[in-house]
């Protein structure tokens, strides 16, 4: 008796503890799931939740440890557990009232994928009009059972998100085809070299700007978006204003349509401007080409053009065509009424043959019907013309008139424009996929701080109508990232953006964008992949994603990876030196020397005191380039690669391209 007695007040003393070690249900972050990839030797952070002040215990199979951590007053535990070399496979087991055993777990090397649709592109390819070279034989020998992907699905929110959906992949031919193109080829690389296993985290959207995968607090420092704080408190009354107006529209179900059956719908419920004598005194006016986003703001639309022009020439010549580029995405094209041409892809130039006897002397009108239902729309690409075998012979230049009938509230559903609801008096639009900071909070956010190698990048084509803003904003984004981390100044390797024809000749955005791009290796730990070589001026999305993946490869192995003798980078500017009429450029990163594989070098200007750049002959001297033209007989700088859709020819012996650069850049002086 007196011994149950001594037991009664044993049980008394330690029962007030008892809520300190009580067990719960566990659920892990979102990406402590099976076939995951732990970071190698290392203190990996493991975080998820259970009751508050609850007891987690955690087993790890490769070195046969426990461990064990409290959840705090709101329900979240964060601990690290030590890993060794590469290896496994494994199990790791957490539980508390219940058990979660995680099967197939790697220890490698982990990287995040990040960007947009460069980075997006899978392996498959975006359709036959957007294809990944080599793809095919690539998916069907992609047996990489150390190389896992977990890609995050797209999603946008306003505040910080605490989980993601997703699920870790293995690497097989059966699911290659939708991992990261990109990412792919940098794993490839990785595993082969170093045979361990790679993990792959992808957070990508394609048509995104810096500043969607930002936190709020660092968008805020970037002029433009000062104001976002009170942007963001408004949103419920900018998205209840945008609500009321689009639901006040007719609405038609474009569910399952081609766009060639979306046209002929609209031919039968919107009003149709194809005829020479049209009302179209009251039309706006603006200047082809230039995109929808770039006149209208953040729209999907459908939208009439018309312009007139004079012909002089003879109307039964079968020879003539309209040439009208690029349209995003399809379009109805007439000419005097007559129907001449309609296509799809929004990377497809349109000739269209102009019948015999369409053309009339003296006035005409071309009108086009323009059907953007996601993404970029508009034509884009170049200035229409009428020509006549090769030769152009009526520029269409100058002003157009356009009237938008409706717009998309989705890619399946149509709204059209009336006179209480048009885009005269459309709201300001609430918040989409580009806004600052929603692709952070959804779709980063989540996965901090899951313990990393580093970072891959490719983005930064949606900046390119604000590239000296780009110097800013995207050193802040990787400032961002590192501080959220908070594992130091991890690796941080992007690409810089391919040749491509933006439309911007004469202000040449794309050139400064890829400056403010090269500017960002002042950051420490950074590094910049070069793709004039292989990128197509006539498509946003190169094939070759096989050579990108592998460059950043090369930044990792002899960075992080220890293979010093590795040349990871093509040349780079390093200054220059003026001697009488010439400048010699230095470069970093020249390898076994500088190269060209032709006659002459491309793509070099100079400029003297009053900044007008020439054209220069350029010549390779003992690893400097010595630049020089005859109408500059005291130049001052030198610039290179320096338009949109530039594909100049300097590398070094091992085959990397020369980044584009200008020695007049004011951060590099």
């Amino acid at each position: 008796m007196k011994r149950l007695n001594n037991i009664l007040i044993l049980l008394l003393i330690i029962s007030p503890f008892v809520s300190y070690t009580q067990t719960s249900e566990v659920r892990l972050a979102s990406l402590f799931q099976d076939n995951m990839v732990l970071q190698q030797k290392s203190d990996v952070t493991l975080w998820g939740w259970a009751e508050p002040n609850s007891k987690i215990t955690i087993y790890t199979s490769w070195n046969q440890k426990f461990s064990s951590k409290k959840t705090d007053a709101e329900g979240r535990f964060e601990t690290t557990v030590k890993t060794i070399e590469a290896g496994g496979p494994y199990k790791l087991k957490i539980s508390s009232k219940n058990e979660i055993t995680l099967q197939n777990v790697m220890l490698g090397e982990v990287w995040v994928c990040a960007g947009q649709s460069n980075m997006e592109m899978p392996l498959k390819g975006f359709g036959l009009k957007d294809p990944i070279m080599n793809s095919t034989q690539e998916i069907a020998g992609a047996g990489y059972p150390n190389i896992r992907l977990f890609n995050i699905p797209r999603e946008t929110a306003l505040s910080p998100q605490t989980s993601v959906k997703g699920a870790w992949k293995v690497c097989t031919s059966d699911n290659a085809g939708d991992f990261s193109a990109i990412a792919y080829f940098f794993a490839k690389k990785l595993n082969n070299e170093l045979n361990i296993p790679i993990g792959l985290i992808q957070t990508t959207w394609g048509g995104t700007p810096v500043e969607s995968w930002m936190p709020i607090e660092y968008v805020k420092k970037v002029e433009r978006f000062k104001d976002i704080y009170s942007d963001i408190a408004n949103e419920d009354q900018l998205a209840a204003n945008y609500s009321n107006w689009i639901e006040d529209m007719p609405e038609h179900d474009f569910s399952d349509f081609s766009y060639q059956e979306m046209s002929d719908k609209l031919d039968t419920i919107a009003p149709i401007f194809k005829e020479l004598d049209e009302e179209d005194n009251n039309w706006n006016t603006h200047k082809l080409p230039k995109s929808f986003e770039a006149q209208f703001g953040q729209i999907d639309a459908v939208v009439w053009y018309r312009k007139e022009f004079i012909f002089n020439g003879n109307p039964n010549n079968k020879e003539y065509q309209l040439f009208l580029g690029a349209i995003d995405d399809f379009d109805a094209t007439y000419v005097n009424g007559e129907k001449i041409g309609g296509q799809e892809g929004w990377q497809v130039d349109r000739m269209y043959p102009i019948p015999a006897g369409v053309l009339k002397k003296g006035r005409n009108v071309v009108a086009i019907r323009v059907l953007d239902n996601a993404g970029g729309g508009g034509i884009y690409t170049h200035v229409p013309s009428i020509r006549e075998g090769n030769k152009e012979v009526i520029y269409l230049d100058g002003a157009w008139k356009y009237k938008v009938v409706g717009c998309f509230q989705n890619p399946a559903t149509f709204r059209l424009f009336d006179e209480q609801n048009n885009l005269e008096n459309r709201p300001t639009v609430s918040f989409d996929y580009q806004s600052p900071t929603v692709l952070y909070n959804a779709m980063v956010y989540p996965i901090i701080p899951f313990t990393m190698q580093g970072t891959i990048w490719y983005q930064g084509e949606n900046n390119v109508w604000n590239p000296e803003e780009y110097a800013t904003s995207f050193p802040l984004m990787i400032k961002s990232w590192r501080d959220k981390w908070k594992q130091g100044e991890f690796p941080f390797y992007y690409v810089q953006i391919a040749p491509y024809n933006y439309g911007s000749e004469g202000s040449e955005k794309a050139a400064i964008l890829r400056e403010s791009q090269r500017l960002a290796m002042k950051l420490p730990n950074t590094g910049m992949v070069v793709t004039s070589d292989i990128g197509n001026v006539n498509n946003i999305h190169p094939a070759n994603k096989q050579d990108v993946g592998e460059r950043l490869a090369l930044w990792a192995l002899n960075k992080n990876y220890r293979k010093k003798n590795l040349v990871f980078s093509g040349p780079l500017y390093k200054n220059i030196s003026v001697e009488e009429n010439s400048i010699k450029v230095n470069f970093d990163n020249v390898g076994s020397g500088l190269y060209c594989p032709d006659k002459k070098l491309t793509y070099f200007e100079i400029a003297g005191e009053d900044g007008a750049y020439y054209p220069a002959k350029a010549t390779i001297k003992e690893n400097q380039v010595v630049v020089s033209s005859l109408k500059v007989r005291q130049p001052v700088n030198v610039r290179f690669g320096w338009s949109d859709a530039a594909v100049p020819n300097l590398f070094n012996k091992e085959g990397l391209p020369a980044a584009s650069f200008s020695s007049e850049t004011i951060m590099d002086k």
